[in-house]
């Protein structure tokens, strides 16, 4: 992978979280911080030769798996949740007032939640100049969840045409609820197997460990 695909990958990564750091800030940072826990391991344990590489390398693998992919899906779970609150009450609105911008204020009024406050950021910048389409454009850019991206580019094309878009917005919101069940469910099945896997590496590392040990003392 070239370094401008990479770079533009975890950048666009860092402005879905809305975290205020460039690409080098976070390149440098996970760099200076695996080289910390290379010597330290290297340097404290008899055995750090060995050990050293290996953690730094998972540790170099998981920084960004952990503090970025993680932290994605999470957000974009949680943005979806919040949907299934936001959307109907919007929906609503809009048949009422037929008016996209009036039925964004109805709701967010009403409804407090993650997803409310992205679309308070959506008037904040059409109070300060901007038009409705370009700040639901740049929301979109924030949103890390395709369902919700499908649902703005609707709501922008009725702000545009006028038309009816309950239908498209329910049929969203049927798939993200179906979408959240089926998470649930198999999270639900798969705890014991989590369990079952979280037991066997520690077994297995703690036996790496004590045959290292052997070998070395």
């Amino acid at each position: 992978m070239s370094y401008k695909v990479r770079k533009n990958r975890i950048q666009n990564k860092l402005d879905l979280l809305e975290i205020k750091i460039d690409y080098k800030t976070f390149f440098w940072f996970r760099i200076i911080t695996t080289i910390t826990f290379f010597l330290i391991l290297l340097f404290v344990s008899k055995t750090g030769f060995i050990i050293a590489p290996i953690v730094s390398v998972v540790y170099y693998v998981l920084f960004e798996i952990v503090l970025l992919d993680m932290e994605l899906v999470k957000r974009s779970k949680e943005l979806e949740q919040d949907a299934l609150e936001f959307f109907p009450l919007f929906t609503i609105s809009l048949k009422s007032t037929g008016n996209v911008k009036k039925s964004l204020i109805n709701t967010t009024n009403i409804i407090d939640n993650r997803l409310s406050k992205e679309f308070k950021k959506v008037l904040r910048d059409v109070k300060a100049g901007k038009s409705l389409e370009e700040s639901l454009y740049l929301l979109n850019e924030r949103i890390p969840s395709k369902l919700i991206n499908n649902m703005v580019i609707s709501i922008m094309e009725a702000n545009k045409s006028g038309n009816d878009i309950s239908e498209s917005l329910d049929l969203e919101l049927s798939y993200i609820n179906d979408k959240l069940k089926k998470a649930n469910i198999r999270r639900l099945k798969t705890i014991p197997f989590d369990l079952l896997f979280i037991c066997f590496i520690f077994i297995l590392l703690m036996l790496m460990i004590l045959i290292v040990f052997k070998l070395y003392l």
